[in-house]
């Protein structure tokens, strides 16, 4: 008795936390002076307003935590929640730099004049500071001439970002639903009775979020546009229904998986669990959303073989997989008349040789290439081998912009960035949602894109330490797959950024907002962190009890 009270379960000090968070809060109104210090400097008014919106949604994040430790007496690991919190501040601040800049967002003519106007403010900023009397006497007839502000120019953009927009703005509530989620996530997972409800009905959850989820891609198919509906893409919606269902049927079925005969396991096991695992499958291939549809099968099979552990099951597990992905070629070749999506081959070809482009004749680029010269009313039959070969490499260069143009801030950033503000992110298009580790290096360089993967490499890895500590299969799988789903949704994003993997649209966890992406993450952090705190309470029992070790490993 006496040697099992001296093991105590080990955690940081939730004043640590609360200081830390506190340093993060600092650190962000910082951020946001100097964003509206450097757009004085570059001739715009970043909207203070939206910054004190911004510095208010910080509020809830204290909130949170006292109720966690007063209300909920949380006894697990914060650590995770104050990595997340803290890349949910950079994505906050970099969501205000990029939108307060008018050049952002503005189409056409408009961007070109927000860009000289911009342009004119810095020049006229350079010759203020930099130039002698003699030389603005030389330039303006004398130096009192010199003008204090740029000459407006017309087609400006509307970048009006009063109270009026932030009332009625989505950037406003959902930071604030993300939290409600959180909550109602932590709630519903730290209560043994919902965790077996949810398990026991697992099969029937799958096949209720498989069904759901077709509807949605038929209506992005009829209605939606670029693999969306109203702005969002489905697969966020149901991404943990998923995974509870296949974490619940597995934790059911796993003992059964493994005594098999000649490496098989029975049918009356294994044909639930398969329709579980494919059931992803369907909706994915009808949105051709190939990258999540990757993330899927890598967090399955991961969970798969934590769960069977068992080689010959692990070499079916990838049969099955390739078998499932040779067919659903074959019936995207009846539905589009090749084999691999044309928009997939695009990005392979991205990735492999970005800088040289196609033929105008290949398959999955002649009708990029013909809309872009439809669109710059060029006649093709007029024109001879080397107009077409310019205007390919034109076409090419303007359907790379968001990706070259990341990789050059990234350059530019070099190891201490540009600076908030003084940076050129918002030439990168949609840099607030993909590419938005892009905008963060260039301005705040290396070792700003260093504390973003440790602020990952956090969360991985206590997700990873609440896996092992989980006392039943069903809670093990699903820390595991929910960590897993932010490990690999980072890898692939950064992965895409920096040109190591081809890109394919996967948002950065808690850093990029985009609506239903960011109620997933904290949706997943409450689920996270729920587990951590039955972790902790089964624990402390247990030393109290000196009944059995703190940690029993599941067989």
């Amino acid at each position: 008795m006496e040697e099992a009270k001296k093991i105590k379960f080990k955690r940081t000090r939730p004043t640590l936390h609360l200081l830390l968070i506190g340093v993060i809060f600092g650190l962000c109104i910082t951020g946001y002076l100097a964003i509206i210090w450097s757009g004085d400097l570059r001739g715009y008014d970043a909207s203070k307003v939206v910054a004190f919106r911004d510095v208010l949604l910080l509020i809830p994040v204290f909130m949170v935590f006292f109720w966690l430790v007063r209300k909920q007496k949380f006894r697990g690991e914060m650590l995770i929640y104050t990595a997340a919190i803290f890349l949910f501040g950079i994505g906050t601040l970099l969501q205000f730099r990029l939108f307060a800049d008018p050049e952002y967002g503005a189409r056409g003519i408009t961007k070109s004049v927000e860009r000289r106007e911009k342009a004119q403010a810095v020049r006229l900023l350079n010759i203020k500071t930099a130039y002698d009397d003699e030389k603005k006497a030389f330039m303006f007839g004398s130096s009192e001439a010199v003008p204090k502000e740029p000459a407006d120019l017309d087609d400006k953009a509307d970048k009006s970002f009063g109270l009026a927009y932030v009332l009625k703005s989505t950037d406003t509530y959902i930071p604030i639903l993300a939290f409600v989620t959180f909550i109602v996530a932590f709630l519903i997972f730290k209560d043994d009775r919902w965790l077996l409800w949810i398990q026991s009905h697992s099969f029937i959850l799958g096949l209720a979020t498989g069904i759901i989820m077709v509807i949605l891609s038929i209506m992005v198919l009829i209605w939606g546009a670029n693999g969306k509906l109203f702005g969002q893409t489905p697969w966020e919606s149901v991404k943990i229904l998923f995974l509870l269902s296949y974490a619940g049927i597995l934790a059911d079925t796993y003992r059964h998986l493994r005594r098999t005969k000649w490496g098989l396991p029975t049918a009356r096991h294994f044909i639930p669990f398969v329709i579980i695992a494919a059931m992803p499958v369907i909706p994915f291939f009808l949105l051709h959303d190939f990258g999540q549809l990757l993330v899927f099968f890598g967090v399955f099979l991961m969970l798969y073989v934590i769960a069977v552990r068992n080689q010959a099951k692990l070499l079916y597990a990838i049969a099955l997989v390739a078998v499932i992905f040779v067919l659903s070629i074959g019936v995207s070749k009846l539905t589009t008349g090749f084999g691999i999506p044309g928009y997939v081959q695009f990005r392979f070809h991205v990735w492999l040789d970005m800088w040289n482009p196609p033929a105008p004749d290949t398959s999955w680029w002649k009708r990029d290439f013909e809309n872009y010269v439809k669109l710059k009313k060029i006649n093709l039959e007029s024109s001879d081998a080397d107009e077409i070969a310019r205007l390919n490499r034109e076409a090419w260069r303007d359907k790379t912009l968001q990706l070259s143009q990341g990789l050059f801030g990234i350059n530019e950033g070099g190891i201490e960035g540009e600076g908030l503000g003084l940076g050129y992110p918002e030439t990168v298009p949609v840099s607030d949602s993909d590419f938005i580790y892009a905008a963060i290096s260039e301005e705040t360089g290396f070792i700003g894109g260093l504390t973003i993967l440790l602020a990952l490499a956090v969360i991985v890895f206590g997700g990873t330490a609440i896996a092992l500590g989980a006392s039943d299969m069903f809670t093990k799988l699903l820390a595991t797959g929910l960590t897993a789903f932010v490990a690999f949704q980072a890898i692939v994003n950064l992965g895409g950024v920096l040109r190591l993997l081809p890109m394919t649209g996967i948002t950065l966890p808690f850093v990029s907002h985009g609506g239903w992406s960011l109620l997933t993450s904290f949706a997943m952090l409450g689920i996270l962190l729920a587990i951590s705190h039955r972790n902790a309470i089964r624990n402390q029992t247990m030393i109290e009890k000196a009944e059995e070790p703190i940690f029993q490993p599941v067989r």
